[in-house]
């Protein structure tokens, strides 16, 4: 079937995988006002990922050999694969150098991209009075913190010399001479080591041992946790004197969770994100002294998060514009700057950006880069100039869409936020939940002034405690143009509400989600959105396990599509990876269940959908990666094989080299296409606008 999306003014599948929001995912710390550092995934390039330098007028280009794949596969989600060792003062600084992860081996690799004919060097580990691997494909890396006097760089490092008991630690590597010795381990996981490289003040007006009568280079944040928590339920942040070992655990008694530790050395604070309060936002703790403070109240930026669930490492939601300035990014509800000195708000951004993911900033520039969106700008790199004096800022994005000067606004649907009432079967509590809900823009029959309600799509996202945004996606353009409605709903445990709203979900998962994603659609209908009888689902893994749950468990939904989701629990945690394999203990007992045969046995299969399927009705597609080890794809296919059984019309597609996430652009086209297909078939209509699939192979 040929392609008519230019002639109905439809969304085209390539327009949607060469702008996939995934594109860009870490930006680093400018030290020039020339030229910018983004890390990019590229699907045209079979899922490579690089490190691309932009320049102010948008050309681009891509700093690391072909041969190369920088992705570090720490926690499996990985993040923070590239470290800067030496910042580039100009785009032919060939002093300029950099550390990555290559993604086959997880080998570390020094390479100075700006030095003519030079080669990526891999480091050949030397130990150093330590017990770890110095089997470099044994380890993994990330999250580097440089210290500049002697060209040592601390990092995660997670050790996988032995598969069942993978281990992890801060480590430090001399650059010099690759030695490689762990400088703290204990704990169940490490993230954010981040040394503090400005000149600390404090230690003249201290005569103690402590960490503040030292060097500043000595000085290391980091944040740590323990099973069975994962980061966001509790986490720590530490300060460690590397030179006399003596540990400020600055979250000593608190249960909160923190993340992004940043030293401002024009204040001797160490500032990080915490939820102690009930919503992330950033504190700081004074070296001087010796007291931690909230900085920037809830109330003042109208309860909106700073920061996100560390699904991945490194990320950066904030940073300092000036030495007195913060500049942070607020959960999809824009970036705000916060006067340090005044303690007050100086401006909150809507208009431009709705939604940043990461941010960075550099006080000497007045400059930050961030990756953000808007309803009507996809997620891509901009860069941010800030004046003090007018305190005016100018906004740039590097990068336009790929393919897409042929979209005009009347073709781009606009979210509608929604809250709604919801409760699930389990209880009678009547809690407010939330979504974006998107119009269709194709009309059959533009000539009638009354639309009947159209299809709905209900979007499941993933984590479980990841979040929907109002950020232009043109994967959900794709189904609006093709006269589906969608609905991407953010269910009790997503993040951005709050910690107790994420917190709703703990020992609730498998029944609050999917009773909030039915009630949503229910919602819908009610409001004259959405057609009863043509309501469909889909969701990714945590979103997939969501998706199976309200397919089984009620009737409303007459197709859906789980992209790696879970059917079986027991299955799933027996075989899992170590950062989520205490998960269930908050999730679905909230740790009041003990022994290997208690209740939570019963539990796991009364939510499990794989042993439910007498109550499955609805056709159901499949997708999963054979190399994914979050959720093995025997639970995609354990499913398959009884719906099959039970004569229930479903599609299996496993996918060779594909992880929990797919990353080719052969294999997003494939997907997005055979749901479509598959769920227009089950509408008894004729897709359009479909280039490279053949609908016969679809049902057929």
């Amino acid at each position: 079937m040929s392609d008519t999306s230019n002639d109905l003014n439809l969304i085209s599948i390539d327009l949607v995988v060469n702008n996939k929001d995934s594109r860009y995912l870490e930006s680093f710390k400018p030290s020039n006002n020339d030229f910018s550092l983004f890390f990019e995934i590229i699907p045209e390039e079979e899922t490579r990922s690089t490190l691309i330098q932009i320049d102010n007028f948008g050309n681009r280009i891509d700093l690391i050999p072909k041969k190369f794949n920088i992705i570090s596969s720490i926690i499996e989600y990985g993040g923070n694969s590239i470290t800067i060792i030496n910042e580039p003062k100009s785009n032919k600084d060939e002093e300029f150098l950099i550390l990555f992860s290559e993604c086959e081996t997880q080998e570390l690799y020094l390479f100075h991209p700006y030095k003519v004919n030079d080669e990526p060097k891999k480091l050949i580990f030397k130990n150093k009075n330590t017990t770890n691997s110095t089997n470099s494909n044994k380890l993994r890396f990330s999250s580097g913190s440089v210290n500049k006097e002697n060209e040592k760089v601390i990092m995660v490092c997670e050790d996988h010399t032995n598969e069942k008991e993978v281990l992890h630690y801060l480590v430090e590597i001399n650059l010099k001479t690759n030695e490689i010795e762990i400088i703290e381990k204990g704990h169940d996981f490490y993230a954010y080591p981040t040394l503090y490289n400005g000149k600390d003040k404090s230690s003249s007006s201290s005569s103690s041992s402590s960490s503040s009568s030292s060097s500043s280079s000595s000085l290391l944040a980091y944040i740590y946790w323990n099973f069975p928590n994962m980061p966001w339920d509790n986490s720590n942040v530490c300060i460690k004197d590397l030179k006399t070992n003596e540990i400020i655990n600055i979250s000593n008694g608190y249960e909160e969770s923190v993340l992004n530790p940043i030293w401002n050395e024009f204040d001797d604070c160490l500032y990080f994100i915490s939820d102690l309060n009930g919503y992330w936002t950033i504190h700081k703790y004074d070296l001087k002294s010796k007291k931690r403070s909230q900085v920037i109240s809830s109330e003042l930026i109208d309860f909106k998060e700073i920061g996100e669930p560390m699904w991945y490492f490194g990320r950066s939601y904030y940073g300092f514009i000036t030495p007195s300035k913060l500049i942070a990014a607020l959960a999809d509800y824009g970036l705000v700057i916060f006067n340090i000195e005044t303690n007050q708000v100086e401006q909150i951004i809507r208009n431009q950006f709705s939604h940043v993911k990461s941010i960075v900033a550099s006080p000497s520039l007045s400059t930050a880069l961030f990756i953000g969106g808007s309803s009507t700008v996809m997620f891509s790199p901009i860069k941010l100039n800030y004046n003090s004096d007018s305190k005016k800022c100018e906004f740039k994005q590097l990068l336009n869409v790929k393919g897409g000067e042929s979209i005009t606004d009347s073709m781009i649907s606009k979210p509608i936020e929604i809250e709604f009432n919801t409760s699930s079967k389990s209880d009678n509590l009547i809690e407010k939940a939330f979504a974006y809900y998107y119009p269709p823009t194709f009309k059959k029959d533009s000539s009638t002034t009354t639309t009947p309600p159209p299809p709905l799509l209900v979007k499941s996202h993933g984590g479980p405690t990841d979040r929907a945004y109002s950020v232009l996606n043109y994967e959900y353009q794709y189904w609006t143009s093709r006269g589906f409605a969608i609905l991407d709903v953010n269910y009790r445990g997503s993040s951005g509400f709050g910690k107790r709203y994420r917190k709703l979900l703990n020992g609730n998962w498998g029944l609050y989600d999917n009773a909030d994603l039915v009630n949503a659609a229910l919602h819908m209908v009610k409001m004259g959105l959405a057609d009863k009888d043509k309501m469909f689902i889909d969701g990714g893994s945590a979103g997939g396990f969501a998706t199976l749950c309200s397919l089984t468990f009620y009737d409303i939904f007459k197709g859906g599509c789980s992209y790696y989701g879970v059917a079986d629990l027991e299955t799933l945690f027996k075989e899992t990876h170590k950062f989520e394999s205490r998960y269930q203990d908050t999730l679905i007992t909230e740790m009041k269940l003990d022994g290997p045969n208690g209740e939570w046995k019963r539990i796991y299969k009364d939510r499990s959908p794989i042993n439910h399927l007498d109550l499955l009705k609805s056709p159901i597609a499949l997708f999963h990666g054979l190399e994914d080890h979050v959720v093995p794809y025997n639970q995609s296919v354990l499913m398959y094989d009884h719906l099959k059984s039970k004569g229930i019309p479903s599609i299996l597609e496993l996918f060779p080299g594909e992880g929990h996430g797919f990353l080719s652009k052969d294999n997003i086209i494939k997907c997005l296409e055979y749901e479509y297909i598959f769920f227009c078939k089950l509408l008894n209509q004729l897709p359009i606008g479909i280039k490279y699939n053949n609908n016969n192979t679809i049902l057929s």
